[in-house]
């Protein structure tokens, strides 16, 4: 049956051996509010390799840390997992695995931490799970992936949440969440690396939501989204040493958002909406947008000038921006315009190098609300086989 084990303050340990929970029920060790740490030396696996897999373990240490060295339910998986998920600071790193590669770990709700909670260490390559996942910590770089290799999150179309805290990435460790191609959402606030690591986030048909991901060049190559098509909502910068792929209709949320690479591609394969700012930097790279922008919700403004570098852009329909569109600038290689309509309620400006690098490739119509449309410096080749209509309405422009 349900087992508990307390001390006041003081530590409880399970050392070297492995840990079986047998007891088709909850096992609870808790070692109150004070500094009481919890250990585990080895693996800790749950009774059976099949359902119903009901041995669940609760863990609370106070201010005391919480340690799992051995692999948590590698062969077979708890019940569920809580630790410290209502109070405590302490923290908690988990030196091996939860699961394996085709194997979850915990069937069932799984909440590791809380906002309080210092420090969570995930140090091993492998984290799978099939139930609802939340892992909390202090605000701050306050999850750490320590593995120094590819290091995956899964779900089994189960949503994952990280919280309050942010991911932080160590050398090597690259990193994967992926809740399977029927759904499961994914949410996190932010995302820093050390050294070029890449960041996968695939929800299937779930939604993913993001805040800020890197800064300057801690990130490599960066894919949101994947065929199955699911929203994803961007809620802060992204910045990246490598390319941005983002394959699902976007949501612009909070503030101002902008996507820097160093000279590597950024594609977004789907609609754009959401009443902010989008500003995309590739410099010597192409930027390819290939949804419609604003088409449900106007963006407040547009930007796809790539500094001063020799750029491509490829933008496919442009049906709702409030404020201004700057697209390209004096050394851009080429501006691809191939959808139907590019309508905006400020002013439009397309530049490229001097030329004809200006390509208008359907039959397109270009209009504002009495504010002015410019293609500058390049000249502009038609070949829409049909007609170009520029209107900037009827009081000027």
């Amino acid at each position: 049956g349900a087992a508990t084990y307390t001390t006041t303050s003081d530590h409880i340990g399970f050392a070297t051996s492995g840990v079986d929970l047998a007891n088709n029920g909850t096992t609870t060790i808790n070692t109150g509010t004070g500094a009481g740490t919890v250990t585990f030396g080895g693996a800790i696996e749950g009774n059976s390799a099949s359902a119903p897999f009901n041995d669940l373990l609760v863990i609370t240490s106070g201010t005391g840390t919480v340690t799992f060295t051995g692999a948590v339910g590698a062969t077979n998986a708890l019940g569920g997992l809580d630790v410290n998920s209502s109070a405590g600071d302490g923290d908690i790193t988990f030196t091996s695995t939860i699961g394996d590669t085709g194997n979850a770990g915990v069937v069932g709700t799984t909440a590791i931490g809380n906002a309080a909670t210092a420090d969570l260490n995930f140090n091993g390559a492998t984290y799978s799970f099939d139930g609802a996942t939340t892992i909390t910590a202090a605000s701050g770089d306050t999850i750490d992936i320590g593995a120094g290799a590819a290091t995956t999150f899964t779900t089994a179309a189960d949503n994952i949440t990280f919280a309050t805290g942010n991911i932080e990435l160590a050398d090597g460790s690259n990193l994967t969440v992926d809740t399977g191609a029927t759904g499961g959402n994914i949410t996190i606030g932010e995302i820093a690396g050390t050294s070029v690591e890449t960041v996968t986030l695939d929800a299937g048909t779930g939604t993913t939501s993001v805040g800020v991901i890197g800064a300057t060049t801690e990130i490599g190559a960066l894919t949101i989204g994947s065929a199955e098509n699911g929203g994803i909502t961007l809620n802060g910068a992204i910045t990246t040493d490598g390319a941005v792929s983002i394959d699902g209709p976007v949501t612009l949320d909070t503030a101002a958002i902008t996507v820097t690479t160093a000279n590597d591609a950024i594609t977004f394969n789907h609609k754009i909406d959401g009443a902010q700012a989008l500003t995309l930097v590739s410099g010597t790279a192409a930027t390819a947008i290939q949804g419609t922008i604003g088409g449900s919700t106007a963006i407040s403004s547009l930007t796809i000038t790539n500094g001063t570098a020799a750029g491509t852009i490829e933008i496919a329909n442009i049906e709702g921006v409030t404020g201004a569109t700057a697209v390209g600038n004096t050394n851009t290689a080429t501006i691809t315009l191939d959808g139907t309509t590019y309508s905006t309620a400020g002013t439009q400006t397309y530049t490229a190098k001097a030329g004809q690098n200006i390509d208008i490739t359907g039959a397109a119509t270009f209009t504002t609300t009495n504010d002015n449309i410019s293609f500058a410096t390049s000249g502009v080749d038609l070949a829409n086989n049909g007609t170009t209509t520029i209107n900037t309405g009827t009081a000027g422009g």
